[in-house]
C-alpha cells in the first residue's frame, strides 16, 4: 500500500488573535520520488516559542519546516531506496540518518538561515541595537518520512505523534500516542528547542523507524504541535480528537487538501488552549474511518 498525499494545516491561536500576535506555528508537507523511483512523503510541524525573548520565532518555525523538508528531500531524492522490503543494513542506514546525519545538516542550515534573516530584515527602532541570538528564533520541530516499506520520524520539542488505524479483528477504531517529549530535565512549560546549544543531542531520543509489513492494515500518522494536546483534558481525549481529525482527512481530503480541518482547528484553539495549532496527517492505504462526532 502507498501513502496518500499528506495533509498539513496551521491556525493562529484564539489568544493570539485577541492580542494581535502573529501565528508562531508552521506546517508543511511534500511528495517526491527517490533516484530509484520509489514514492516518498514528508510532513513537518514546528512551534515557535513566542514571548519577548523569542520574538522572531514565527520566522524560526517557518524556516525549520522549510529546511527540514528541503534537506530530507535532497537526501532521499539521491537515495537508492528499494521497491521491495529493505535489507536490514539499508534499514539501519536510514535509521541512523534520522538520528544523526539529517539533524546535523538541518541544524547547521537552520542556524545559517536565521542568521541571514537577522541581517536582512528591517528591525523596529527599539530593536536596532540588539545583537543576533538564536533564541530570538526559538522553535520546535517534528518531521515524519513515509516510504512504501518503512516510515520514520525525528525532531525535538513538545510535538506529538499518534498512530491511528482500524482493527478489523475487533471491529474497533484505535489510536496510540507513539512519540512524545520526555519531560525528564524540563520544568513547567519548558521544551527542547532548535535555538539551544544542546539541540543536536535531543534528536536521537525522538527518532524512530518502523517497517511496514506486506498485508498490514491501513493506518495513519497524526503529527501535531503542543497546542492540540494542551486543548484536551486527558491523553484519552487527545487520542479521541486525533482519531476524529484523521477521520475528517480520510473522508474529505482531496489530493492533500482538507480545508474542513480549519474549522476543526478553530474550535480546538477557541474552546481549548488558545494556542496556535498545527496538524499534519499521513494515511497509508485506503483508510476510511467513521466520524466519531468529537
Amino acid at each position: 500500500m502507498n501513502w496518500q498525499p499528506p495533509i498539513h494545516r496551521s491556525l493562529i491561536g484564539a489568544s493570539h488573535r485577541r492580542k494581535g500576535v502573529v501565528c508562531q506555528d508552521y506546517s508543511l508537507s511534500a511528495s517526491l520520488r527517490s533516484r530509484s523511483g520509489v514514492p516518498i512523503k514528508l510532513m513537518a510541524v514546528s512551534d515557535g516559542h513566542g514571548g519577548a525573548r523569542y520574538w522572531r520565532s514565527d520566522v524560526g518555525s517557518r524556516l525549520a519546516c522549510e529546511i527540514a523538508i528541503k534537506e530530507a528531500r535532497k537526501a532521499l531524492g539521491r537515495g537508492l531506496l528499494n521497491w521491495s522490503a529493505p535489507s536490514s543494513s539499508n534499514f539501519i542506514k536510514w535509521e541512523q540518518w534520522l538520528k544523526q546525519a539529517l539533524p546535523e545538516k538541518l541544524l547547521e542550515t537552520w542556524r545559517l538561515a536565521v542568521a541571514d534573516d537577522w541581517q536582512r530584515f528591517e528591525k523596529p527602532a527599539e530593536r536596532q541595537a540588539e545583537a543576533f541570538s538564536l533564541y530570538s528564533y526559538g522553535c520546535t520541530l517534528g518531521l515524519v518520512v513515509m516510504t512504501p516499506h518503512w516510515w520514520g520520524c525525528t525532531g525535538l520539542g513538545d510535538w506529538d505523534l499518534v498512530r491511528v488505524g482500524w482493527n478489523s479483528d475487533s471491529n474497533a477504531n484505535n489510536a496510540e500516542l507513539i512519540n512524545r517529549e520526555d519531560n525528564v530535565g524540563l520544568q513547567g512549560e519548558s521544551t527542547f528547542s532548535l535555538c539551544k546549544s544542546d539541540a543536536l543531542q535531543h534528536f536521537a531520543e525522538r527518532s524512530t523507524t518502523e517497517s511496514i509489513d506486506r498485508g498490514q492494515s491501513p493506518f495513519a500518522l497524526f503529527l501535531s504541535t503542543d497546542g492540540v494536546h494542551k486543548s484536551c483534558a486527558t491523553d484519552s481525549d487527545f487520542l479521541t480528537l486525533a482519531h476524529y481529525l484523521v477521520s475528517e482527512a480520510s473522508t474529505k481530503s482531496d489530493g492533500g487538501e482538507c480545508h474542513e480541518l480549519d474549522e476543526d482547528l478553530d474550535r480546538i484553539t477557541t474552546e481549548g488552549s488558545g494556542d496556535d495549532v498545527s496538524v499534519a496527517i499521513g494515511i497509508n492505504g485506503p483508510l476510511k474511518l467513521e466520524d466519531t462526532g468529537a
